[in-house]
């Protein structure tokens, strides 16, 4: 493994797996920044032996240039409070099944916990629906300041690395949604929070793009959660278990389910101009973003049995493991 200086980036390039060591091969070419942040394409490389797929050459520094500034927010300037809002009730449900997965590994129901901590919080959606399911300490952490309006007037959004934060009170639930693909060292995250952060008697949630879904085989380098070069790594089920056992974790569950009426990321590989966040930051005018966000939402209803065969397969496009603290 090397660096080198590109531009005003520095890019670190791998010779073998940083994960086990084994042999790389070179994977998916050519792949574009689908909110084109950069010009430049990216390639991932992969894992012979474990599967893990990375960033080759991978960029690492400040990552801040990639996020546009309404990056997972899309907040409208006029209130819809008189319509259906698709969009949020679309969020909301996946929360609603996120959080069950939780109580299916644990028994625990997300209202019952004593606090919950979201670690990457984006918009602190996540925090206020936990609030409003009846947590009293609900707080969200992220070094990028994304939340929303209404996020951050009603809960507690800290903007800080995460590797700086130790809270004088740990908590019960802590999540990481979509955020461990973004980092450059997993571990260290990981050891921080089992340290710092997560209380004894504590579950942690980690939710990434699954890299062995059937989304992925289909797509290929077309794949939406490819996501460069916001997403680092490619995880597999074994390469996550094996990351949080090393951290001082033990598995609660692992699930490679999509939230049934979720095909998250089915629309935006068959085209990326259906994406959401692109709608959301086009500069087209309202009549095109209102048209597109209809195609979209359309779409995503037509394909939901294809979201539901990948869940009978379990080869769906999200990977989530709940797993614990280990106690010496």
């Amino acid at each position: 493994m090397k660096t080198k200086k590109k531009s005003k980036d520095i890019t670190r390039i791998f010779k073998r797996c940083p994960y086990c060591g084994s042999n790389i091969v070179a994977k998916y070419r050519g792949i574009r920044d689908r909110l084109d942040t950069t010009t430049e394409t990216f390639s991932v490389s992969e894992c012979s032996s474990c599967g893990v797929g990375f960033l080759n050459p991978m960029p690492i520094g400040d990552a801040s240039i990639y996020y546009p500034k309404n990056y997972l927010s899309g907040e409208k300037k006029t209130q819809t409070s008189k319509g259906f809002d698709f969009e949020k009730w679309y969020r909301y449900n996946q929360y609603r099944y996120d959080f069950k997965l939780l109580k299916r590994a644990t028994g625990l129901d997300l209202w019952c916990a004593e606090s919950y901590i979201d670690i990457g919080c984006g918009s602190g959606e996540r925090v206020l629906f936990a609030k409003n399911q009846g947590i009293k300490r609900a707080v969200g952490v992220d070094k990028f300041d994304f939340a929303k309006w209404a996020s951050r007037q009603e809960v507690k959004i800290l903007n800080s690395d995460v590797l700086k934060y130790k809270p004088a009170k740990k908590y019960q639930v802590v999540s990481l949604f979509h955020v461990l693909e973004h980092v450059e060292t997993p571990k260290v995250m990981l050891r921080h929070i089992q340290k710092s952060i997560l209380a004894d008697d504590g579950y942690l949630v980690v939710q990434v793009p699954n890299y062995r879904s059937l989304e992925k085989y289909i797509f290929k380098s077309r794949w939406f959660s490819f996501d460069v070069p916001r997403h680092l790594w490619q995880f597999n089920s074994a390469v996550i278990i094996n990351l949080l056992n090393k951290s001082g974790y033990k598995i609660n569950a692992v699930f490679e389910l999509n939230a049934p009426l979720h095909p998250v990321t089915i629309v935006p590989s068959v085209h990326r101009d259906l994406d959401i966040q692109r709608i959301w930051s086009s500069r087209h005018g309202e009549f095109y973003k209102q048209f597109m966000t209809l195609l979209w939402a359309g779409l995503t209803i037509l394909i939901i049995p294809a979201n539901i065969v990948q869940n009978i397969f379990k080869r769906a496009s999200m990977l989530t493991i709940i797993a614990s603290k280990k106690i010496s």
